[in-house]
């Protein structure tokens, strides 16, 4: 494999300031500077940690997959007073969702090996599912192929309820090995397809829900690599956060005002709103009758409301106390819980993930917590030998692809293409054409108006045999130079598909097809850098 790396414009404002230009300022530390990493480890040495349960918990989490040495040699390392980690997490998408669920876990790996050369302490690599999260549309579907196009393909099944958090959605084994046995088929057949399908089969086996079945796949692809999984729903987790849930509701309403008014800060300083909140939003969701329902504040009767039901903050605190099962957080307490469970030397974001943290600054500053060093994770575009081909061929700009697709190109290419004489005479006929029609459509005009309507009926029928001739020349030029146009959009497809990077759509398994399982261990090889550029990876 070949590695390429470049720079990619950043849309978002503040994520483009704070990768490119060093702006910091909306967090705590410099992820550029390493001096900042070290001052953050001495800090958290400062601070109480609940490793060991945590350790505990995970261990015990993760003995119905697979269990390896280097796994078993980071739990261990977990459960130390001078370890710290490495985190970032996802939502649980099938079959491990879009490619960059993927470039976080390599991130998280790559680096937690990095922090622990520089720092010379223990650290951890860990992924964070949110099987808290209770949108199902966000994770029952991957893209396959389909006569040469991407489409979607959902996986179907009877929901009780849409609020239901995916970590607790069981789903029909036998419809769902149907369900990716389809995609895979859709990527043809190789020489590690059987392979695939039998790892599958082992993963299936072992789940029972999306956030199973997810970490039971990436597990089997990392698990070399010791990266650990904690899903953000598991009920024994809820048992270590109780105290953490009871501290978010006392602050739950200055948290909202701190969010409130950073986000009033940042807009006035030209940066778009990231987080969608309001005055009355406690920030955690209270899970009743399977239904996870986020609490308000019903102000007026000092009141937090959630699910039908009302509460003094009181009572809601001793729910906490008594019940932490019940409740869950959102984007904005996720992160605060994150730093009350664990020793952070790293959090992995994505470009959206860095934009809504930046809201967060003083919210983690009312706990007394400090936001943790944010790191760009890794963005990674695979390039195929055929697709790089079709590039030269056409004499394309890589960086350009990336950006803007080829659409522009394409039509570039079709209009140098068509038979430019044959369109003159086509165009001078329908000038001759009109003018003669418009001397006659005149005359009959003025022997009867009545007759009027008819003319201009006639009119568009006559332009319109026209229109038809010239759609039928460009569609036999298409025709004839159709493998030229074709490299057009198998370029869009692979590399710009539906207008964006190819790691919002593509799924793995497609190039897990087509070079084998062990693609993920030769790519943590490459030296990929978590500095925000661009890395474009020739298979």
């Amino acid at each position: 494999m070949e590695l390429l790396q470049m720079k990619l414009d950043i849309k978002n404002k503040l994520v483009h300031r704070y990768v490119n230009d060093g702006e910091s300022s909306f967090f705590h530390y410099s992820f550029q500077k390493q001096e900042d990493i070290v001052h953050r480890y001495q800090e958290l040495m400062d601070r109480i940690f609940p490793r060991k349960e945590i350790a505990e918990h995970i261990r015990k989490f993760m003995g119905k997959f697979s269990v390896t040495k280097e796994i078993e040699n980071n739990l261990n390392k977990l459960g130390k007073e001078n370890s710290v980690v490495v985190i970032g997490g996802q939502q649980a998408g099938l079959l491990t969702g879009p490619l960059y669920s993927i470039h976080k876990m390599i991130s998280i790996i790559l680096l937690a090996k990095k922090q622990e050369q520089l720092l010379n302490q223990p650290v951890v690599p860990i992924f964070w599912v949110a099987g808290e999260d209770h949108d199902i549309q966000e994770v029952n579907h991957v893209y396959k192929l389909e006569k040469q196009a991407l489409v979607k393909s959902k996986f179907r099944q009877k929901m009780r309820t849409d609020k239901q958090m995916v970590s607790r959605i069981k789903f029909d084994k036998v419809n769902l090995e149907d369900w990716y046995k389809d995609i895979i088929a859709s990527f043809g057949e190789t020489n590690y397809t059987n392979e695939i399908l039998e790892l599958l089969d082992e993963c299936l086996e072992k789940s029972d829900t999306y956030t199973d079945f997810f970490i039971s796949v990436a597990n089997e692809l990392f698990k070399k690599d010791g990266l650990l999984f904690i899903d953000s729903a598991h009920p024994e987790l809820r048992k270590i956060e109780r105290t953490y849930f009871q501290t978010l509701i006392e602050y739950g309403e200055q948290i909202t005002e701190k969010l409130l008014l950073k986000q009033e800060e940042l807009t006035k300083l030209g940066y778009q709103k990231m987080i969608d909140t309001s005055d009355t939003v406690c920030q955690l969701f209270l899970e009743e009758n399977g239904e996870r329902n986020l609490l308000r504040y019903d102000k007026e009767n000092k009141l937090i409301v959630g699910s039908g039901k009302a509460f003094t903050k009181t009572e809601l605190i001793q729910l906490a106390k008594e019940n932490p099962e019940k409740f869950s957080n959102n984007v904005v307490t996720r992160p605060i819980m994150q730093e009350f469970l664990f020793p952070t030397i790293a959090f992995i974001a994505g470009p959206g993930e860095i934009a809504y943290w930046a809201e967060l600054k003083t919210c983690f500053e009312l706990l007394g917590l400090k936001i943790p060093p944010v790191f760009p994770r890794i963005n990674i575009t695979f390039l195929e030998r055929n697709i790089e081909s079709d590039i030269n061929e056409l004499n394309l700009q890589l960086k350009s692809i990336l950006l803007h697709g080829t659409k522009q190109k394409k039509q570039e290419a079709i209009e140098s293409l068509g038979n430019k004489e044959l369109q003159l005479k086509i165009e001078a006929a329908r000038k001759t054409i009109e003018d003669q029609y418009q001397e006659v459509a005149d005359e009959i005009i003025r022997y009867d108006k009545g007759l009027n309507t008819i003319v201009k009926k006639n009119s568009h029928f006559v332009k319109g045999q026209l229109d038809f001739l010239e759609r039928k020349i460009e569609e036999s030029m298409k025709t004839k130079h159709d493998v030229t146009l074709s490299k057009y959009d198998r370029i869009e497809r692979s590399l710009h598909p539906f207008g964006g990077l190819q790691e919002r759509c593509w799924n793995l398994f497609y190039f897990l097809n087509l070079y084998g399982l062990n693609l993920p261990e030769r790519l943590l090889q490459l030296p990929f850098d978590c500095n925000g550029d661009h890395y474009v990876v020739k298979l």
